[in-house]
């Protein structure tokens, strides 16, 4: 009857997430943010290359297939957590947000928070301080070994997602590069709703002892427990103009891969090896920042992607449901002739695009150099319409001031519309 009790507690527990509004306030933001992202491209191309729906069903569905492996993970491998650390956890994320909004990542929270908790062991402050008191004491009491494998559980997860989306909720950008030559850009800027089901310390908990030997591994000396569920987002921002958002992906995730492999490694290790812990918090904070400083040389070093081509049209972006699309036309391809026409610039394109009234067709350069025949049918209406946005060139004045705008303003940036696609 006792085990019977149990389950219906945790199906019962499973339900009740759906009850809880923050689950829906980060479903609102979801939204809210891919509908800015889709307001921005409209002021930048006149054309939205999003959707806003889409692109939140995809996080929902891709966020909580990845909530479920964090649980599972987490859980195998003894992953036990107090509720006041959970608490703390997001304070620091909240307060290190306002300093700077890609610091609003559990890595330097739990970094911080065992820093802190190492300092206020050494350091006492009685109770009878107002506030700092009882929060001093609160991170002297925390057990962050835990919180630091979450969140390498975590970013492993994030890896997973950010080489799973593929860079398809990128946004093309026209940015001031080099020499004040204005160059085409991707901002990779995504998020995943990703509800957590964690093993949490309880007095009265619905679990009591091991679950099998050995476990917990990250807090062995917990001995009940109870489910809490914790609705999460996780997220990523990067840029890239040297790359393609595919390219650019795939190389965010093994980094990502990467660090949270060592990440969990130092924090294993520190079960045993005590002082670890903290190499494992200063690896946490530190790791991160070098993974978006690796980010920000390599973009710095490397030649620009998205500029203008001697051989022909060089394609941004492509605008769904057009020709272009059907036919498989993919950002960073150049297109050579139309209708057998060599074009080197969009004002080349139009006359080609007329030359046959029933069919366009093209040879299209592929990232790796090989050239490919393609073909659609045009209809009455698009005939001078093929779905691209092409890349800057000489005329392009209007771009996304980088050194006044951060990820955040440059969704909300009111820029002034731009006819270039084709």
């Amino acid at each position: 009857m006792a085990i019977q009790a149990d389950m219906l507690s945790i199906v019962y527990g499973l339900a009740a997430i759906f009850l809880n509004p923050i689950l829906y306030l980060f479903l609102i933001f979801i939204y809210l943010h891919y509908r800015r992202q889709m307001n921005l491209e409209r002021q930048l191309f006149a054309v939205r290359i999003q959707s806003p729906m889409l692109q939140t069903i995809r996080s929902v569905g891709m966020g909580i297939t990845a909530g479920l492996l964090i649980s599972v993970l987490a859980g195998a491998l003894g992953v036990v957590v107090q509720v006041q650390d959970l608490w703390l956890l997001w304070g620091l994320a909240i307060v290190m947000a306002l300093i700077r909004l890609r610091f609003l990542c559990f890595a330097y929270a739990a970094g911080l928070l065992t820093l802190l908790n190492g300092i206020a062991q050494i350091i006492h402050v009685g109770n009878t301080v107002p506030v700092i008191g009882p929060l001093w004491e609160m991170l002297g009491q925390a057990k962050p070994l835990p919180l630091l494998a979450l969140v390498a559980i975590m970013h492993l997860m994030e890896a997973m997602l950010v080489r799973w989306n593929g860079g398809r909720d990128a946004s093309p950008l026209f940015i001031e590069g080099k020499r004040g030559r204005i160059v085409g850009a991707y901002l990779l800027h995504s998020f995943w709703l990703t509800p957590l089901v964690m093993f949490v310390q309880m007095d009265n908990g619905a679990i009591s002892g091991s679950i099998f030997p050995g476990w917990p591994l990250f807090w062995p000396e917990a001995s009940t427990f109870g489910l809490m569920l914790l609705p999460t987002v996780t997220g990523f921002s990067d840029m890239t103009q040297s790359m393609t958002p595919r390219q650019k992906s795939s190389q965010i995730a093994k980094q990502l891969a990467l660090y949270s492999v060592i990440l969990l490694g130092l924090s294993a290790l520190a079960i045993w090896l005590p002082p670890l812990m903290l190499l494992a918090a200063l690896f946490a904070i530190v790791g991160h920042e070098t993974l978006f400083y690796i980010s920000q040389v390599q973009e710095r070093k490397r030649t620009p992607y998205f500029i203008q081509s001697s051989r022909g049209i060089k394609v941004m972006g492509v605008i769904p449901d057009t020709p272009a699309d059907e036919i498989g036309i993919v950002p960073g391809e150049i297109i050579v002739k139309v209708n057998g026409i060599n074009v080197r610039n969009k004002e080349d394109l139009y006359p080609a695009l007329q030359a046959n009234s029933a069919f366009c067709k093209m040879e299209v350069l592929t990232h790796d150099g090989e050239l490919k025949f393609v073909q659609c049918a045009v209809y009455a209406g698009n005939h001078h319409q093929l779905g691209i946005i092409v890349v800057p060139d000489a005329r392009t004045s209007v771009y996304v001031d980088l050194k006044r705008a951060s990820v955040v303003e440059l969704i909300k940036q009111r820029l002034e519309k731009l006819h270039i696609g084709a």
